[in-house]
């Protein structure tokens, strides 16, 4: 079984693709899960939900319940249709290509993986967890010559308290960002709210659910990085303190991946501003203030000030 998983985490449009895809993999010991963002994990009803079960989380009593609102008989049912079903394979918005878990296992394959996982389920869910994921997982990543894996699903800032259950060596790498440029991120992209002030609430209301969560974790196995200054004219202590907490080394390719591609130019960093009235300007970064003032107060990590 691969050890010391790497997870990137944060609210959406906060880097953590360019980070754990693009910048970490120019090593050769880490390569990404396929999908990127293994959905299956962190999901409501996925297996975080699933290695609860027995803890007295209120969490596993939700699975229960969206179980019943898919027509299962159980949540196991319900997290085994999903597997096989929506995480298995999925159309891309992009092109139309399935996306999902048919990236790295075959149906046959998981199928098996699965009956297996059910067997351990009953004795021990935290074990049956960590050993269904590595059946995943790690197959796929030593096929690529990669000793260990990073994945990047936002959420897994919010359920990392869930998610060290299964995985107890796990590093998180909390990705920050201005929200106005998230919310601006956002609004652009046509999946998410197309109000820019529903997209800031929003992402206030993730900071403070990840900084709950990141709180009930060890701090050393966390490290916030604020997008902002990894792609500053001073970011190479960022980037340096980003290797040392993944426990890499530097080498030319992520070195000239940083310089060229994280950059304030490529992070659209100020892009808020874009194609918006002075006047609502004025407005939006008025609520911006009032909520970085909130986050504060409760010991939140802030993006960098602008």
């Amino acid at each position: 079984m691969l050890t010391d998983p790497v997870f990137i985490g944060g609210v959406p449009r906060s880097g953590t693709t360019v980070v754990g895809k693009k910048l970490l993999v120019r090593n050769s010991q880490i390569a990404c899960t396929r999908p990127a963002e293994m959905w299956f994990l962190t999901d409501t009803g996925g297996l975080c939900d699933m290695a609860t079960r027995g803890s007295g989380s209120g969490r596993y009593r939700r699975a229960q319940l969206n179980a019943i609102r898919r027509g299962a008989v159980s949540p196991l049912k319900a997290f085994e249709d999903r597997m096989q079903g929506f995480w298995y394979a999925r159309p891309w918005w992009k092109d139309g290509r399935d996306k999902g878990l048919c990236e790295s296992i075959s149906r046959e394959d998981l199928a098996a993986a699965l009956t297996i996982f059910r067997e351990r389920f009953q004795q021990d869910p935290v074990l049956a967890a960590r050993l269904l994921a590595a059946d995943i997982i790690d197959p796929s990543i030593r096929a690529r010559g990669g000793s260990r894996w990073v994945d990047t699903t936002p959420a897994n800032s919010k359920r990392v308290d869930d998610l060290i259950r299964i995985f107890p060596d796990l590093r998180l790498v909390n990705m920050i960002r201005d929200g106005r440029d998230v919310a601006a991120s956002i609004v652009s992209r046509g999946w998410g709210t197309d109000d820019f002030m529903a997209a800031l609430e929003q992402w206030r209301e993730l900071m403070i659910a990840n900084h709950q969560a990141i709180q009930r974790i060890p701090p050393e196995q966390v490290l916030d990085v604020r997008l902002e200054e990894l792609a500053g004219p001073n970011g190479k202590p960022v980037f340096r303190s980003l290797r040392n907490f993944v426990g890499i080394p530097g080498n030319k390719k992520m070195r000239r991946f940083h310089r060229r591609k994280i950059n304030f130019d490529k992070g659209h960093v100020g892009r808020w501003r874009s194609d918006l009235t002075a006047s609502r300007q004025r407005e939006i970064d008025g609520s911006y203030q009032e909520m970085l003032h909130e986050l504060g107060a409760l010991g939140v990590t802030l993006p960098v000030a602008a």
